[in-house]
């Protein structure tokens, strides 16, 4: 398939479809964070979080950077992906979630990509693991 301008904005407004990649998005408006850091942000795990950037990268919405064991995330030079984050970015000022991912990204930032990968949100305790119930248990 040609890529049209179409397509292109298409793929784009697909990508940024989800909330959780509106939250990434929003915390790469700050500067680059690596997949643990992503994660510890949003409560999610890192698999999950490779999967979302994926969708973006695809989109030419970010793009990595390795560096040693890490992958770190920016925000990409794609001009078509960028006009639509300014008016995403615009739509999502005094959002409280939002505000919040920020705030605990730059906490990260200031560590070291191992430490933020070790750490835990720094509000949150991490939820317990399922137990299981009788529903789920077969004999």
């Amino acid at each position: 398939m040609l890529d049209t301008p179409l397509s292109s904005a298409v793929d784009v407004l697909k990508a940024l479809g989800h909330p959780t990649r509106l939250r990434i998005v929003s915390l790469l408006r700050d500067g680059p964070l690596s997949v643990c850091q992503i994660g510890a942000v949003l409560d999610t795990a890192p698999s999950t979080v490779s999967g979302h950037l994926l969708d973006l990268r695809r989109a030419g919405i970010v793009a990595e950077r390795r560096q040693g064991k890490w992958v770190f995330y920016r925000l990409g030079a794609e001009s078509g992906a960028r006009a639509v984050l300014k008016a995403a970015f615009a739509a999502l000022d005094g959002d409280t979630q939002v505000g919040e991912d920020r705030s605990i990204a730059g906490v990260l930032r200031a560590q070291s990509a191992g430490a933020a990968c070790a750490a835990t949100r720094p509000d949150r305790a991490r939820r317990p693991p399922r137990r299981a119930s009788a529903d789920t248990i077969t004999a």
